[in-house]
């Protein structure tokens, strides 16, 4: 019983040390990690930017498209000086991942183990693989010159859940999980209850008020395609098929189809857009904390 009593204190020793090197380094690195973070924000905001005025362009007539963030940096890379871009890019969204996965496993913001605070801190995890994903298709981009669009990555995507154990119950969580953070993002922007992590004290109150305006627009614009899309991961969870299932593009041409489908695209559009420019408010005034 003694030797396992060691054994036990050991371990505890050894994770506490663990701990607090994880710490140690995490303080030494944290103001770093911050300029990143705020980098990534603006990455994020070039990205939502493109592919909302692509969308507004599409409404207009002119040369648009309704896409994701992979058409968006197809789009980015043909611009003069595009390969430079496609690695600015490419560090800021590593940079915003990094962020997202601070806040999922750090806890920096003091979210809880709770069961809505879990549920945040899982959309944060899902937010730095995502983004970690287009940052290397970036990467491949900016290396390459070319990069092929999977069209049907979601599909594809989901097709495997569903050949796994239990991939109809996995895929019908995560589907309920981002219907909920679009509602909460939808709830956040009606009551602008994201303004507490946004530190405006320089700026007058008139275009205080506007930013924060263009912030509810944007987030209820990106609140209202993630709760499309997590309604398609539901119904595609009941049918057991993944022909249902929508990413980013493939809602706002679903958009387009319904009765009155130009006025809706061009609102999520200009939704889309507004969010990309609230992005970057987000890369100058957001508060961030890097140590829990």
């Amino acid at each position: 019983m003694a030797d396992l009593n060691g054994v036990k204190n050991l371990g505890q020793q050894a994770e506490a040390k663990l701990e607090g090197a994880a710490r140690a380094a995490t303080h030494r690195a944290a103001p770093q990690l911050e300029a990143l973070a705020r980098f990534g924000y603006a990455s994020k905001g070039v990205v939502y930017g493109t592919i909302g005025l692509l969308a507004l362009s599409l409404v207009l007539g002119r040369q648009g498209a309704a896409t994701d963030a992979q058409g968006a940096l197809l789009r980015l890379q043909d611009l003069p000086g595009g390969g430079w871009l496609m690695w600015l890019l490419v560090l800021g969204l590593i940079g915003y991942a990094l962020w997202q996965l601070i806040r999922a496993t750090l806890d920096p913001e003091r979210q809880g183990t709770g069961g809505k605070g879990l549920l945040k801190r899982l959309g944060y995890l899902v937010s730095g693989l995502g983004n970690m994903g287009v940052a290397l298709f970036a990467a491949r981009l900016a290396r390459e010159g070319t990069a092929a669009r999977n069209a049907n990555n979601e599909q594809d995507t989901v097709r495997q859940i569903l050949e796994w154990p239990g991939g109809q119950l996995l895929l019908g969580i995560a589907g309920l999980a981002l219907l909920a953070v679009g509602a909460n993002s939808i709830y956040s922007a009606y009551g602008a209850k994201f303004m507490k992590r946004i530190a405006l004290t320089d700026l007058g109150a008139q275009f205080s008020d506007t930013l924060k305006k263009i912030g509810q627009v944007g987030l209820s614009a990106r609140g209202l395609v993630l709760g499309i899309i997590g309604v398609s991961l539901l119904v595609a969870a009941f049918r057991d098929r993944s022909a249902s299932v929508l990413g980013s593009g493939e809602v706002l041409t679903w958009l387009g189809y319904q009765p009155a489908g130009k006025i809706l695209l061009g609102l999520v559009a200009l939704g889309t857009l507004c969010y990309g420019v609230w992005c970057f408010v987000q890369a100058r005034y957001r508060r961030i904390r890097i140590e829990g």
